[in-house]
């Protein structure tokens, strides 16, 4: 349960908020939105190699970082070892978050891709890239249904989930950038697909 509204937190106001960290603004708002919208460039493009889905490299010791003196705190107040298990829950809830998020947007016909609960929160994500203040939770939705961003249908049709493609490899952020721009300038600006402000 914490692990949703954590998510929603950081999702609503690291990476849709430029006041707390500009770069990570930088990354999801305007450069991972504008290449991945609702439409058919929702999933990465057959023979292109996925660029800027997954998050930045040093995500995860931010994450850790800030949850450390919780924990740490939680452990001494109760009299538990709960620290290690603590920070190994963060660390593994990272890793579901950026596996399923990374696989949502770069389908490859996995045996789980065809089941109703993931279907379904590729879904709720999708939405999420139609209106960026709606479905903020990635991986659980309680914290979207509790705090009244929960949006179940969208007036644009769901894409077609390309079912016939080689497997992408990741590619590395000076890769991206020795290629160029994710975008040209001037095109597809932050709000324009944004529905909700």
């Amino acid at each position: 349960m914490y692990a949703s509204f954590f998510e929603w937190w950081f999702h609503k106001y690291l990476f849709h908020t430029p006041k707390l960290i500009r770069r990570t603004f930088n990354s999801h708002t305007l450069t991972h939105h504008q290449i991945y919208k609702g439409d058919h460039t929702y999933y990465v493009a057959e023979g292109k190699e996925p660029e800027h889905v997954a998050m930045d490299w040093w995500a995860l010791i931010l994450f850790l970082g800030v949850h450390f003196p919780i924990i740490y705190g939680v452990a001494a107040l109760t009299h538990t070892s709960s620290l290690w298990g603590g920070l190994a829950a963060i660390a593994v809830y990272y890793g579901v978050y950026e596996y399923f998020h990374w696989c949502m947007h770069v389908p490859n016909q996995r045996p789980f891709e065809k089941w109703a609960v993931y279907r379904f929160i590729r879904e709720h994500h999708r939405i999420h890239h139609v209106h960026m203040q709606k479905n903020l939770n990635v991986i659980l939705p309680l914290a979207d249904l509790v705090l009244g961003t929960y949006k179940r249908e969208t007036k644009r049709e769901a894409p077609t989930v390309p079912t016939d493609r080689r497997t992408p490899t990741r590619t590395s952020r000076s890769q991206a950038q020795r290629r160029g721009p994710a975008a040209a300038p001037g095109k597809n600006k932050p709000g324009k697909n944004n529905g909700d402000k």
